[in-house]
C-alpha cells in the first residue's frame, strides 16, 4: 500500500522553478532516503508534503487522503520533523510530552509508550536544554509517535550529530519502522547513514528526480568467460544493466540493478558463452552518488 503518493509536483519561488514535476510513491514499513546536493529541492519537497508551503502544481497523497481535498485527515497520518524540532527547552523531557499529550487527548498508554521508545531513562525528567542534540532528536521522534502517524517526515535528521547520537537515532529510526508500522522519508546528506538505514534511495538534483525507482544499491558483476566482446554485443539493450566494459580477453565487467544477474546468466548460456568465473560487488552509497551527480565512471 502506498502510505505516500507524490503526483507531479511542481514548486516555484518568484520566477525560479525549484521543483519540477516530481513523482514518487513511499511504501507501508518502507524507510527511504532522500538524497542530493545541496539546493536541489529535497527541504523544498518535505515541506510541500508537511503543508508548510503550498505546491504550484500536483497532487500529495497521505494514506489514501489527498492532501488538498481531505487536509485534516492526510495531516492526521502523518508527523515529521523538518529542520530543528520544536521542543519547549524550559520544560522537562516529560513535560513536553504532556503537552501534546494533552493537546491531542493522548491516552497514558501511548505517552508511556512513546517515554519507553525514546530510550531517555531518567533524562526525561530534565530540562530540554540541558540534551544534547541527540537527546533533542530522541524526545522529538518520541512526541511524533504519539500521534500514530503512518509516514513520518524527517528532514536531516543526523545532522549535527555525534557518532554515538547518530547510532542511537539510526536504531530508534529502524526501531519505530519494525515494532510501530511508521513508514519513514528522510533526507539526508550523511551517505553512510543512508545505506546503513534506507531500504531505497530516490535522487534529486535542481528539482528533478533522477531514476525514481533506484533502490538503494546496485551490483557491480566481473564475469570471467571466453569472448567477452560477443558476450557485451548479447547484452546489449537488456533492462537493468546499467554500463558494460570488456576488460582484456576474458573479462566482462557489468553494472545492473539488482536482480538482474539472472538474465544475464540466461542469456549467455543460452547463446554458448562459457562462464568461468562470476565475482560480485555491492556499490556502496558514495560510489552511487559520486556517479550520479558528478559523472564519475565505475
Amino acid at each position: 500500500m502506498h502510505v505516500l503518493e507524490v503526483n507531479n509536483l511542481s514548486k516555484s519561488f518568484g520566477k525560479t522553478r525549484v521543483i519540477k514535476n516530481i513523482s514518487f510513491t513511499v511504501e507501508e514499513g518502507e524507510i527511504v532516503g532522500f538524497v542530493g546536493p545541496n539546493g536541489a529541492g529535497k527541504t523544498t519537497t518535505l515541506k510541500l508534503i508537511t503543508d508548510l508551503i503550498r505546491p504550484d502544481e500536483g497532487e500529495i497523497i497521505i494514506n489514501g487522503y489527498p492532501l488538498k481535498k481531505r487536509r485534516e485527515a492526510a495531516l492526521g497520518s502523518l508527523a515529521g520533523i523538518i529542520e530543528n524540532p520544536g521542543l519547549y527547552v524550559n520544560l522537562t523531557g516529560l513535560d513536553n510530552l504532556l503537552f501534546i499529550a494533552k493537546v491531542r487527548g493522548i491516552s497514558k498508554e501511548k505517552l508511556q509508550r512513546a517515554i519507553d521508545i525514546t530510550g531517555l531513562g531518567k533524562n526525561i525528567h530534565r530540562q530540554v536544554r540541558k540534551y544534547s542534540l541527540g537527546m533533542k532528536q530522541r524526545l522529538a521522534l518520541g512526541m511524533c509517535l504519539m500521534t500514530e502517524p503512518k509516514l513520518l517526515i524527517l528532514d536531516e535528521p543526523t545532522n549535527g550529530l555525534d557518532p554515538t547520537g547518530t547510532m542511537e537515532l539510526r536504531e530508534l529510526m529502524l526501531k519505530m519502522v519494525q515494532e510501530e508500522g511508521v513508514s519513514i522519508l528522510f533526507s539526508s546528506h550523511m551517505l553512510g547513514e543512508v545505506e546503513k538505514t534506507a531500504d531505497r534511495v530516490i535522487y534529486i538534483k535542481d528539482g528533478v528526480l533522477l531514476d525514481k525507482t533506484v533502490p538503494a544499491f546496485d551490483s557491480f558483476f566481473s564475469i570471467i568467460l571466453n569472448d567477452p566482446s560477443e558476450a557485451a554485443a548479447l547484452l546489449k539493450g537488456v533492462e537493468g544493466i546499467l554500463s558494460m566494459k570488456v576488460e582484456g580477453k576474458d573479462k566482462l565487467s557489468v553494472h545492473m540493478r539488482e536482480g538482474v544477474i539472472s538474465e544475464v546468466l540466461r542469456i549467455l548460456t543460452e547463446n554458448n558463452i562459457r562462464i568461468h568465473d562470476i565475482n560480485k560487488q555491492r556499490d556502496d552509497l558514495e560510489l552511487i552518488y559520486s556517479r550520479i551527480f558528478r559523472g564519475v565512471e565505475s
